[in-house]
């Protein structure tokens, strides 16, 4: 664990200076001071381990329990990815409630938008469970607002996480927050597009 917060901290120092040196071109570029969110080193740290703790331990009760799926190197790495993303989002909806700040859901999002290939891979090797495993129907319909949205999610996640959950139900669940996550990212297309829109225009 050592050697992680290592690499990590070292990531971060790298991150910040690169970071850093980019807004004092630009300031001196416009002749004026950028102001920029100051960074907080200890809620980052804490994030971080709450994914991968959450991660892993999701990812040890599917495979424990999961037979001859998730077998290759592959498999395992897109169930682990698929994992980790749906625990960033989770902790997004915990953190910020019903109405995130742009800034934080924007970055989500872009999270979300970089594992579609994973999401894919996963859905794919979820095919071959055998259909009296699981009841595979969510709703397809898609969701209106945020709000809703993240109650569903928040829902879905339980259900995922249920002591009792038998594999069917947990792949079931998980397929169907990821489905919630790319309604999400749809949501917040607009504004990705267009950043002269306002924190009052963004539909939360």
């Amino acid at each position: 664990m050592k050697e992680f917060d290592d690499k990590f901290q070292e990531d971060i120092d790298q991150l910040v200076a690169n970071s850093n040196e980019i807004i004092e071109r630009v300031s001196a570029r416009l002749g004026t001071r950028i102001s920029v969110k100051k960074r907080d080193d200890a809620k980052i740290r804490r994030n971080v381990e709450y994914v991968m703790a959450r991660t892993k331990e999701i990812e040890d009760r599917i495979l424990a329990i999961s037979g001859i799926l998730f077998e290759s190197p592959k498999e395992k790495e897109d169930l682990r990815v698929t994992i980790r993303i749906a625990c960033e989002f989770h902790k997004f909806l915990l953190d910020f409630g019903d109405a995130p700040p742009r800034d934080e859901a924007e970055f989500v999002a872009e999270t979300i938008r970089s594992g579609i290939d994973w999401f894919m891979s996963f859905a794919t090797e979820c095919n071959y469970l055998d259909d009296t495993l699981s009841v595979w129907s969510f709703d397809r319909q898609a969701i209106s607002g945020f709000v809703e949205l993240r109650r569903a999610c928040l829902r879905r996640f339980d259900e995922l996480c249920r002591p009792s959950a038998s594999i069917g139900l947990m792949l079931a669940s998980l397929l169907a927050f990821v489905h919630l996550e790319l309604a999400f990212m749809a949501q917040t297309y607009p504004s990705l597009l267009h950043s002269a829109f306002s924190d009052e225009e963004a539909q939360w």
